[in-house]
């Protein structure tokens, strides 16, 4: 037993896990040549043209697929477009290795059928083997496919796809009958035989009556979520392997897709605040095919903001490169310097996702899988798989603002099937570390992550205690102010929390890029661990004065 256990980890599992040489005829020599005239990695370069190779895919969708008055095109084309262009673009990026996320996508889909099968009414099995199935061969991976460097191989589309078919397994678990009533599990191949044909046209969207504006962002995971029945294989694949999030994100619940792939999304009413508006004539009056406007121009600056940020990362990153702060040159620099450098430098590394998942949403936009309903005004709204808030998060005062700011619908994937599924712990702080710990171990193996997400929890442990020690009275004390007085006092006090909080996040940023813990606990010691000591100080500071000043309680009397 011992000897076929060795054998499996030095030979069986390296020759499936480690990445595969490319395709003879995807060897990227057109890559190859434009990485060496841009300068920019072929790993790094084959993942941007993956990204931008959406937007043709999903205008020729826009203009063939995406029409909701066609008696041709129904749901399972649409269905069957995404299968089929998401997995060329996985095999352009991944080329033999795509077998991984197929495999991950298939056999989740298998195991929730076989145990609707043996065990329709304990779902929450299917769940766990989903899970443990998934993030199994996610660590896995990293195991034998990782190297002390930033991978940019097949471990990326996996790393998506985990909690995308975690999700899944999840989803389906919450759709359980929950009465004694038995509902239908199989897939809906396996049904009645009927015809395939587009959703009725809906005719342009009226004001009816008071019309309920819908949630908005994210729209990645609504309330409705929940699967009944079980999806077909096709329709899985599909979602798994959705063109122009599969690679980047957003994440985005299997439920969404089924509304976008049969075009109930756009069934949505125009606010009645918006009777008789231009902006809800406009809005009635939708293009040819049905389909609201608005949603190339939302698109188009998608693509304008991510270049300038990818962009803006290449510029910095030649000033402020991570691999500097650890060499001699750096400690040769002044205190105040080297600080000034660490803070530019985390937030370059943090560039180049605010730039990849801002031009990644550009294709989402175009494809209308983002259409988030109507504003109170009547116009269109696109925003609804917004994974960055770029205002919200360059002028963030506080770390809250950050997460909900920054990758927004991984935070609330996390929020929803981690976060909440923790309740049973009773204390929501254990919660949110078991969250930080999941994302620690789900971004990778290495320590710079740990490293990070352990800074993140104790900066907003340390930041909630403050506020409500300190930032309370400030604000109340600002209220008070008028004028001028109040003015100043609300921007001095501004630009200190914004300067704290951008402190600490690009702070926890270098150790994630740096990835190795002797490499991180070098570059933090070049700055004599500023960053932690504040942190410990202040929260130190409270823990002292919460003992020698003691909150008083409140005599209340409760009424009914």
């Amino acid at each position: 037993m011992e000897s076929i256990l060795r054998q499996a980890h030095e030979q069986v599992l390296p020759a499936w896990f480690a990445p595969k040489p490319s395709a003879p005829f995807l060897a990227y020599g057109l890559t190859q040549s434009a990485s060496l005239n841009s300068g920019i990695p072929e790993p790094s370069l084959r993942l941007l043209l993956t990204v931008l190779a959406g937007y043709p895919i999903s205008i020729f969708y826009r203009l063939i697929f995406l029409n909701k008055t066609s008696s041709i095109v129904g749901e399972s084309a649409r269905n069957s477009f995404f299968l089929v262009s998401g997995l060329l673009m996985s095999y352009y990026f991944n080329s033999y290795d795509i077998i991984h996320p197929l495999t991950t996508c298939i056999g989740t889909w298998l195991i929730c059928r076989v145990v609707s099968l043996v065990a329709p009414k304990n779902r929450s099995l299917a769940s766990s083997l989903s899970f443990v199935f998934n993030f199994g061969y996610l660590l896995t991976s990293y195991k034998y496919a990782a190297t002390e460097e930033y991978d940019i191989c097949y471990t990326m589309q996996q790393c998506v796809q985990c909690l995308r078919m975690i999700g899944y397994g999840m989803d389906f678990m919450d759709g359980q009958p929950k009465s004694g009533k038995k509902k239908d599990v199989t897939p809906a191949s396996e049904e009645k035989k009927k015809v395939d044909t587009p959703a009725p046209a809906a005719p342009a969207p009226t004001p009816a009556g008071p019309a309920v504006v819908r949630d908005k962002t994210p729209i990645s995971f609504g309330r409705d979520i929940a699967l009944a029945q079980l999806p077909t294989l096709a329709e899985t694949i599909g979602y798994a392997f959705f063109p122009f999030a599969f690679l980047v994100g957003p994440q985005f619940s299997f439920s969404l897709y089924k509304k976008f792939i049969s075009m109930e999304l756009f069934n949505v009413p125009i606010p009645a605040s918006a009777v008789g508006s231009d902006e809800a004539k406009a809005a009635a009056a939708a293009t040819a095919n049905g389909i609201p406007q608005g949603s190339l121009r939302y698109a188009t600056r998608c693509f304008a903001l991510g270049i300038f940020y990818l962009g803006l990362g290449q510029v910095l990153g030649g000033f402020f490169p991570t691999a500097a702060l650890l060499g001699k040159a750096f400690l040769e620099r002044s205190f105040a310097e080297r600080v000034f450098i660490f803070w530019w430098t985390g937030k370059t590394i943090l560039n180049k996702y605010l730039g990849i998942w801002t031009i990644g949403e550009g294709p989402c936009v175009l494809s209308g899988i983002t259409f988030n309903g109507y504003d109170a005004q009547g116009r269109p709204e696109w925003d609804g798989l917004r994974n960055v808030n770029p205002i919200n998060y360059e002028f963030a005062t506080s770390l809250t603002q950050i997460v909900t700011s920054f990758n927004m619908n991984t935070n609330f994937w996390a929020k929803l099937y981690v976060f909440k599924r923790l309740r049973f712990l009773g204390n929501k702080n254990l919660s949110a570390l078991g969250v930080l710990l999941f994302l620690a171990i789900w971004h990778g193996t290495h320590i710079g992550y740990f490293f990070c997400f352990g800074l993140e929890f104790m900066d907003m442990e340390t930041e909630r205690r403050m506020s409500a020690r300190f930032g309370k009275p400030i604000n109340a004390f600002i209220a008070r102010q008028t004028g001028v007085a109040h003015v100043v006092a609300k921007a001095v006090w501004g630009v200190i929390t914004w300067l704290l909080t951008t402190s600490a996040l690009y702070f926890a940023a270098v150790p994630f890029d740096l990835l190795q813990l002797d490499k991180s606990i070098q570059a933090v010691q070049t700055i004599n661990y500023l960053g932690i000591y504040v942190m410990l100080a202040l929260l130190f500071l409270d823990i002292f004065l919460s003992i020698v000043m003691p909150k008083k309680r409140s005599k209340s009397i409760k009424t009914e």
